[in-house]
């Protein structure tokens, strides 16, 4: 008896294209794909009958659940990436628009939270040989980078809103994608940490957050999302630190005299060669005040959870990545 060749998540493929316009589906030729790695690829189309509780007679009987009423179409994506010195700028440009770039190789692509209008993506995943689903209208909601030493490689995870989740057909839209290796993922027990330009000791483990507040219209006659607009930016520093003093649990503590906690700055790098490395860098951090728990006769923990702002003279988020891509779209 022969076993089973069902469709594998081994076997999934993922390509991306800009589209034109968030109502407008890329196609090849017209819009080139590129194929993009990923861990894991969670879709949550978001269409189920409703309740209707309409009154009357003309049914069998008067407990049964009455006929449903349709919903509307709402759809988002989860997509975990890896943290690929070249690919990632990807992910960079769907979150905060397209970077600025210098140099003539190695290339500088400058990422700043400064944008105010970011990508609309299709996405299709190839199950197997002949069959195809994805998203359209795609917007990036958020990107977390972890931060911490372990094992395996560095994965970032992004959070997507789609305007349309696509049921399964055929035949590929993306025609014959651009296909970029995967040859410079950053392991989890490289990056650095830093608070004002100094490294940050004894932090083990949490992520920094950068998130997209948008703002969505539904128009007349049309049971889609038909607008999409970029309304403000977030960023958020979570950091389970090693209780060594006081030192770290004051990052959280109003100063006399004030109704705050000081700002700090905090940079997360990743440097393979000094010619393939990423600098994010998050200003104007405020903690929450903390408290330190007792729990067990082992050390204790300082968790500390952060709030981005903008500066006077500086952007709240920016991203600088150099590597050998000479462009991003």
């Amino acid at each position: 008896m022969t076993t089973s060749n069902d469709p594998r998540g081994r076997l999934a493929e993922l390509y991306s294209a800009s589209q034109t316009a968030l109502i407008t589906p890329a196609a090849s030729p017209g819009q080139p794909f590129t194929r993009r790695q990923f861990y894991d690829w969670t879709p949550s189309p978001q269409e189920e009958p409703q309740d209707d509780e309409v009154m009357g007679g003309g049914f069998a009987n008067s407990v049964d659940a009455r006929p449903a009423a349709p919903d509307v179409h709402r759809a988002s994506v989860r997509i975990a990436w890896p943290l690929d010195l070249i690919q990632i700028g990807h992910a960079l440009s769907e979150l905060l628009g397209l970077p600025v770039t210098t140099g003539t190789g190695p290339y500088v692509h400058t990422f700043d939270s400064a944008t105010t209008q970011v990508p609309t993506r299709t996405f299709e995943r190839k199950l197997a040989a002949g069959q195809f689903d994805g998203v359209t209208g795609a917007v990036a909601r958020s990107l977390q980078f972890p931060i911490g030493s372990d094992r395996g490689y560095t994965r970032v995870s992004g959070e997507y809103f789609a305007r349309e989740s696509l049921e399964q057909y055929a035949v590929s839209i993306a025609g014959s994608p651009e296909t970029p290796t995967l040859a410079n993922r950053v392991p989890r027990a490289v990056g650095g940490l830093k608070r004002a330009g100094a490294a940050f000791a004894a932090a083990i483990s949490g992520d920094v957050t950068i998130a997209n507040v948008l703002g969505e219209d539904s128009y007349h006659g049309s049971k889609f999302i038909d607008d999409v607009q970029l309304e403000g930016r977030t960023a958020a520093v979570n950091i389970t630190g090693r209780f060594k003093g006081a030192a770290m649990r004051d990052l959280g503590k109003v100063p006399v005299g004030a109704f705050l906690p000081d700002p700090h700055d905090f940079e997360l790098d990743w440097q393979l060669t000094a010619s393939m490395k990423l600098a994010l860098t998050v200003r104007n951090v405020r903690f929450a005040r903390v408290g330190v728990g007792s729990s067990g006769p082992g050390r204790m923990d300082v968790p500390l959870r952060g709030r981005a702002e903008i500066g006077t003279a500086l952007s709240m988020v920016s991203a600088v990545l150099t590597n050998s891509q000479e462009a991003y779209a």
